[in-house]
């Protein structure tokens, strides 16, 4: 019996779905689709010991998930997703799960911060590092604001863990591996609010045609920017490649750079972790020279949301709330 043959007769079956996937890159085969919804539910539900389960993980970091895997996983999570917080209409949802810690703050984060208190409605989906030390970035980003801006969501970002309980009983598991496995790949397509569209960060440009290709079966709108750390952090000192996914299907890539929207960060600064006093910058009037970094973000999150034609067009009404010019 072939390990076709054997994975349906053995549906549930953890030791089946592992034989299957796990005999190396050039012997192991695909699921189907089908496979891989029954293999991800077992796996979510506890189904797998902990020695299968980081069999399972090992395995299809070896072989790489196919479109159907992919597919299937995010079906089986889409279904496991519990009720989430009612945002009003609009806007965006900005997904910065991560299983690396990063230094410095969130661009991004903070850019949406600047448009929820225009007005703008955005949901973010957040994570815990698993594969490094101290993660700080996230609580300093969000503690800058304080009663200064709106906060999120009218609340606090929404965690894959809140959202999908399942997950939080792996994360022992995925921590001990030691590398980063598709469930994290997954928790990046995340989006509680299917209507609004979603922004997201990859490290690898690999993975990006996969991702593109999931939100377009599922009828999604979504970015995927080839950001900093795998991050929806544009980056600053050369053009940012970014993955598009339309409502009606279409998929298209683009290149932005902050010089497309008019704006002239330092150019030896890469990413926000590059200031090294990024926290008593922002509370510069204008937001000292961390102001073009932040208006970069919020033009493109205006463009990803919408509300503007092009990333360019998204720059001019947020002159007057930074003082930038």
């Amino acid at each position: 019996m072939d390990e076709d043959e054997s994975a349906k007769s053995g549906a549930g079956d953890p030791v089946a779905y592992i034989r299957k996937v796990g005999r190396g890159r050039t012997l192991s085969r695909d699921m189907s689709l089908e496979e891989a919804r029954e293999a991800f539910s077992q796996l979510l539900k506890g189904r797998f010991t902990d020695a299968q389960a980081g069999a399972f993980l090992q395995a299809l970091r070896i072989k790489e998930l196919s479109q159907e895997e992919l597919d299937g996983l995010m079906q089986v999570l889409e279904e496991s997703s519990l009720k989430k917080p009612v945002l009003p209409h609009g806007g965006l949802v900005l997904n910065l799960a991560s299983d690396t810690a990063r230094k410095g703050g969130y661009a991004s984060l903070l850019a949406a911060n600047l448009l929820v208190n225009k007005g703008m409605s955005i949901g973010v989906v957040r994570s815990d590092p698993m594969l490094s030390g101290n993660e700080k970035s996230w609580d300093e980003t969000q503690g800058l604001f304080g009663t200064r801006y709106a906060v999120l969501q009218q609340g606090k970002p929404i965690h894959v863990h809140d959202l999908i309980p399942a997950l939080k009983n792996l994360r022992k598991i995925r921590k001990e591996l030691g590398f980063r496995s598709c469930l994290h790949t997954a928790e990046k397509l995340l989006n509680p609010w299917p209507e609004k569209s979603l922004v997201l960060g990859i490290s690898h440009r690999h993975y990006a045609e996969r991702m593109a290709e999931n939100l377009r079966r599922r009828g999604r709108a979504g970015k995927i920017v080839l950001g900093n750390h795998g991050t929806p952090d544009l980056v600053l000192h050369k053009e940012t490649e970014v993955w598009e996914v339309f409502p009606g299907g279409d998929v298209r890539t683009i290149h932005i750079s902050p010089q497309d929207v008019g704006l002239q960060p330092d150019p030896n600064v890469y990413s926000l972790g590059f200031f090294p006093n990024w926290k008593e910058e922002m509370a510069r009037d204008g937001f000292g020279a961390l102001g073009p970094v932040l208006l970069y973000h919020a033009a493109f999150l205006r463009y990803a949301a919408g509300e503007v034609a092009e990333p360019k067009e998204g720059l001019l009404p947020l002159l007057q709330l930074s003082g930038v010019s």
